[in-house]
């Protein structure tokens, strides 16, 4: 009976029937949450305090139609009501083509950041050759607390590969690899252009001494500057299945301004442009414990210097309900330098209910600031109330020596629903 009033509850506010939807499957979550929080706002206001509804929305048949909604509606001390529509879209299948036409607002992500894009996309599929080409084009529309862009309109074009070349030897054999060559032209009051690339090659190895590997290759180009704005290229080395090498050039921006409790712990986090070098090892020693190892070096346009640092971790699961981890980072960087010591826990209380408390510490020194120390705490506490509806509890509070104090705390309800038809065989 509740679930039932659940969903006439929600097909009403779309302003539909249950009839309309008695032959789609639809799902999505609705997340509602109030939050005060000083973190973007301690050096020049008070607190934020705010309540926003999130919703994400996505219906299928089990044809060709497929739509899909997110959205989120907003009140704050600071802005008032306020609300936007991230994705508002409708897609349909076109099987004799082997095509796919979407129009609407959908989001994308790319080198220009993580935006939502007015306009239209055609994906043609070639599945007997393993290729797919995208067409898309439309105005840009800035997205919040992201790294994101606005403009009058951009277009591009995408092809993918995905073969299965099942080329066996004793050097590099290949299993599987994945192409993808892109352009785009993005016009506002200036145009630029923008090529992309990337590549990955996997394989297992013959040996007994080596069992796979994954190489991947990609990059984007701004053809007017002659500047990459984004590079990353790693090789993933298993030794075995439970022990891997890892070596990565990464040459980027955060898509993210607004780091998390854990990120603001980390050594090698940035929030302008770096190019990152790393070298890593992990291992698996048993079902219940693992372990890591690292080195760095850095590199950032603000700074005139190269840095260097480590980080070693462990986890373990040893308690069937307590999940730990601790880890150590540092980065020594011309005169700043930063250490950072992290512990995370997730205990199981119950089948219902979980509980997360993380604590951390950092030594931070800066010509801009001197010496800072930092503590910090972040309780998480997750109730399941019915099997789709979850109440989270969560708050943090980071001490500074030199700087101010930041925290956060918030209540968040979250409902997940669905309807699943299974297809009718014919």
């Amino acid at each position: 009976m509740r679930s039932n009033v659940r969903c006439v509850l929600f097909l009403c506010l779309f302003g539909l029937s249950p009839s309309v939807w008695s032959a789609w499957n639809w799902s999505g979550t609705l997340n509602s949450k109030i939050q005060a929080d000083n973190r973007y706002t301690r050096y020049i206001d008070k607190a934020q305090v705010f309540g926003e509804i999130w919703g994400s929305f996505e219906a299928f048949d089990n044809e060709s139609w497929r739509t899909s909604v997110d959205f989120v509606a907003r009140e704050g001390s600071k802005y008032g009501l306020e609300g936007v529509f991230y994705q508002l879209y409708v897609e349909k299948l076109l099987k004799d083509w082997n095509s796919t036409v979407k129009a609407g607002r959908f989001q994308r992500s790319d080198s220009l950041g993580f935006y939502s894009l007015d306009g239209a996309s055609i994906l043609y599929r070639l599945p007997e050759q393993g290729l797919s080409f995208n067409v898309y084009g439309g105005k840009p529309t800035r997205q919040e607390d992201v790294r994101s862009v606005s403009g009058d309109w951009l277009y591009g074009l995408e092809m993918m590969s995905h073969q299965q070349i099942g080329w066996q030897n004793n050097v590099l054999p290949i299993d599987t690899w994945l192409f993808r060559i892109g352009f785009q032209q993005f016009h506002d009051d200036n145009t630029s252009t923008r090529l992309s690339m990337a590549n990955t090659l996997e394989g297992q190895f013959p040996q007994s001494y080596l069992h796979a590997y994954e190489l991947s290759f990609m990059a984007t180009l701004e053809t007017n500057t002659g500047v990459f704005e984004e590079v990353y290229a790693s090789l993933l080395l298993d030794v075995t299945e439970n022990s891997r090498v890892q070596v990565s050039y990464a040459l980027y921006e955060p898509k993210s301004p607004f780091p998390t409790f854990k990120e603001k712990f980390y050594s090698n986090y940035y929030q302008g442009r770096q190019d990152l070098l790393r070298l890593s090892f992990d291992q698996a020693l048993t079902d219940t414990f693992s372990y890591h190892l690292g080195g760095l070096r850095a590199a950032r346009k603000a700074e005139a210097d190269i840095g260097y640092g480590f980080d070693l971790g462990i986890r373990s699961a040893y308690f069937r309900d307590w999940d730990l981890t601790a880890d150590f980072g540092m980065l020594e960087f011309g005169k700043s330098s930063t250490y950072n010591l992290y512990f995370g826990s997730t205990y199981s209380l119950s089948t219902k209910s979980l509980i997360v408390c993380n604590l951390a510490f950092s030594l931070d020194t800066s010509p801009l600031y001197g010496e800072n120390k930092a503590a910090g705490t972040e309780l998480k506490y997750r109730y399941k109330l019915f099997s789709d509806i979850f109440l989270d509890l969560a708050g943090s509070y980071i001490v500074n020596s030199r700087l101010n104090d930041e925290y956060r705390v918030g209540l968040q309800a979250t409902w997940y629903f669905d309807n699943f038809q299974p297809k009718v065989m014919n």
